[in-house]
């Protein structure tokens, strides 16, 4: 038997080192594979989803138009595995003597599996752009193998070329114009104002990177600035940061964006592209919140804010035709199990051990009742007063159904 020692000479110079150093200096060196913006980028998709909406609505609303997508589907499909197995030997010799034609069979086929992928995730609308994108190789194919002179093959090919990129700048741009804000509205007698919160950005909230945050004051009318607020999401959307809400008084309009941590520079030509806007001067106030203590304080622990959210996430449900009773489900936490057993006693709770540590009690409460606002709201408030009552704190909300 043998017995191997692993001795580390630098120990004790290690542990001096760390004894005289801050605990959040002494961490192991992370990463990220996502990158620094995944916020951004998290967001986005989430902003597409919303457009597609309508789309995936008819999937729950019209069952011939569910039939037509998923028959078409499978054709494809389908097609697409004729056209693999009866090419496959053609496609193969490809690898040891190339050959154009048996390269499109092969680009046929990803094509024609493509668009079954598109046609299940996104719809009609972006399979056709699809398809009508991948035109353009065979086309040009075509072309060089006919019999027309070179230079008129040349010049319809460079006609192709250049009406396929004018395409794709004009669906670059129409991209980055494709912003949606779903606000959780609601009036905030605390602020004076009627504030319209990002129901998209909610579940992105928490996050270690978009935590510079700026909030600037813009003394117009809501008119003046419901005029101008699709160009500032456009804005926000070629330039990466997220509006996370808005107020609006008699007398201004505060927005309220997430940053980049690093990003300063970005408050202030936004600040300039704002003021450039509305032709006036825009004071802006600039802090970090690291831990989202501002947002939780101002918007998202706010009583109105989670009423505004569980019906916001109702009417989705009601949206796509689902008429059954909905299930409102809070994560809350009490500070010892005494306040959690006289919670308890008034409204029935789950306690959520796996998460209940240093003494502090994690709880689920889960509520039935039918969807429409007015029941929704009763259920949330008298909610919401027990805990108040009970001392107990409020972390997260979800629906079901």
């Amino acid at each position: 038997m043998t017995i191997i020692f692993i001795l580390n000479p630098l120990a004790q110079l290690e542990s001096t080192l760390r004894s005289g150093m801050k605990d959040e200096n002494t961490q192991p060196i992370r990463f990220s594979i996502r990158g620094k913006k995944w916020p951004f980028f998290a967001y986005r998709r989430q902003m597409k989803n919303y457009y597609h909406l309508p789309q995936s609505r008819k999937l729950y609303t019209q069952t011939h138009y569910k039939m037509l997508r998923q028959i078409l589907m499978l054709v494809l499909i389908g097609l697409g595995i004729f056209v693999f197995i009866h090419e496959i030997n053609h496609i193969a010799n490809t690898l040891d003597n190339f050959n154009w034609t048996n390269f499109l069979t092969f680009y046929l086929i990803v094509i024609i599996f493509l668009l079954a992928y598109f046609l299940y995730l996104k719809g009609f609308t972006s399979t056709f752009r699809t398809f009508a994108f991948s035109l353009v190789p065979p086309l040009i194919y075509i072309i060089g193998i006919t019999s027309f002179g070179f230079w008129i093959k040349f010049s319809i090919i460079a006609a192709i070329i250049f009406i396929t990129f004018v395409l794709s700048v004009v669906e670059l741009y129409h991209l980055y114009q494709r912003v949606v804000y779903v606000p959780l509205r609601y009036y905030d007698v605390e602020m004076q104002a009627d504030v319209y919160a990002n129901a998209l950005f909610e579940p992105l909230v928490y996050n270690e990177t978009y935590t510079l945050c700026a909030e600037f004051e813009i003394k117009t009318d809501e008119k003046t600035f419901n005029e101008n607020f699709k160009s500032i999401l456009v804005y926000a959307n070629y330039f990466h940061f997220i509006i996370a809400a808005y107020t609006i008084d008699t007398q201004k309009v505060v927005l309220h964006v997430h940053f980049l941590y690093k990003n300063h520079k970005r408050i202030e030509k936004f600040k300039g592209f704002l003021e450039s806007k509305f032709q006036r001067s825009i004071p802006v106030n600039v802090y970090s919140d690291y831990n989202k203590a501002s947002y939780e304080k101002n918007f998202f622990h706010k009583d109105a804010y989670i009423v505004a959210r569980a019906q916001y996430l109702a009417n989705l449900l009601r949206d796509l035709e689902i008429k059954s009773k909905v299930i409102i489900s809070l994560i809350v936490y009490f500070e010892n199990d005494q306040q959690y057993q006289m919670f308890t006693e008034t409204q029935p709770a789950t306690k959520l051990s796996e998460v209940s540590i240093d003494g502090y009690v994690s709880a689920k409460i889960d509520m039935i009742c039918p969807n429409n606002d007015f029941m929704i709201e009763k259920n949330l408030r008298e909610t919401l007063l027990n805990l108040l009552i009970f001392q107990g704190k409020f972390v997260r909300l979800n629906v079901f159904y």
